[in-house]
């Protein structure tokens, strides 16, 4: 059986004023997608773009916690032949990405299933100014582990938050919205309120120069997270955060809120990330003492 993983791109489907491609953070519009299908409200459709041959698909496990499994094949002689094409849309340790795995030598360009897959799923986000492109991996990551972990997380998730389907909520993020219903003061939406006084304009001037240039949310969200885990800041809202810097339609509240929850792991092999916290360290910590 061979394995080949992708990492799931959003783009507006629209280019900006000048022709140029505009990266979103489309996670928070695929989710619905797997819910519907896997509930039979809107199902996916998975076409070959070279034939136009319909190919059937069913569900190797209950989709949760970001994770999806899905086998899509055709019939021969009576025989289901398959490719199984997982989905971790979690943000656990790595940005969304899809594995194909193929099983037989019938169904085994893994190039043209995972044009199918990408055909289906924009199929199913038309309207939402939101395309899906697959870039293929070319190093090796851990997806098994992953996987594994971002499901029975969920597993254990499911039962504090019933209405988790797939891509369990941060309950943080659900108890802020009881609290805004009961009529409660919302938290701060002002970046300043979470930095400390005493060096509040020098912090912000490095999480800018760490933070305006990118695009994606793994490259965004490393200078917040280093500071918050230092505990040289206070842990700002998602709203405090895509206002001081510009970025909401680059990264949805789901996709901040797993950057920022320490007990998730995303930069645990990320070079970049553990140079960013030593020179944090050194800006912040020692030059305080």
């Amino acid at each position: 059986m061979k394995f080949k993983v992708f990492f799931v791109r959003y783009v507006q489907s629209m280019p900006d004023l000048f022709g140029n491609v505009v990266p979103v953070d489309g996670t928070d519009a695929l989710k619905p997608v797997i819910i519907n299908d896997f509930l039979k409200r809107k199902e996916l459709s998975f076409v070959n773009p070279r034939n136009g041959k319909n190919y059937h698909r069913h569900y190797a496990i209950m989709p949760q916690g970001g994770v999806a499994v899905i086998d899509v094949g055709k019939y021969v002689d009576g025989n289901f032949v398959y490719a199984t094409v997982g989905i971790n849309l979690s943000g656990n340790q790595y940005q969304p990405y899809i594995v194909i795995g193929c099983h037989h030598k019938e169904f085994s360009d893994i190039n043209l299933i995972a044009n199918m897959v990408k055909q289906s799923l924009n199929w199913a986000l038309a309207g939402t100014n939101t395309t899906v492109k697959l870039v293929a991996c070319h190093k090796p990551i851990a997806w098994e582990k992953d996987i594994l972990h971002s499901y029975m997380k969920g597993m254990d998730n499911r039962m504090f938050n019933p209405m988790n389907v797939f891509g369990y909520e941060m309950l943080e993020e659900r108890f802020e919205e009881i609290g805004k219903s009961k009529g409660r003061p919302r938290k701060s939406i002002n970046i300043d309120d979470y930095l400390p006084k005493a060096m509040r304009q020098k912090i912000k001037d490095w999480l800018h120069e760490e933070t305006d240039q990118y695009q994606y949310p793994i490259d965004m969200m490393r200078a917040i997270r280093v500071l918050f885990e230092l505990e040289i800041i206070k842990r700002p809202t998602y709203e405090a955060f895509v206002r001081e810097f510009d970025k909401e339609q680059q990264i949805a509240p789901s996709t901040y809120n797993s950057y920022m929850n320490l007990n998730n792991n995303p930069y645990e092999h990320d070079a970049t990330y553990a140079s960013m916290k030593a020179d944090a360290r050194r800006k912040f910590l020692l030059d305080s003492v």
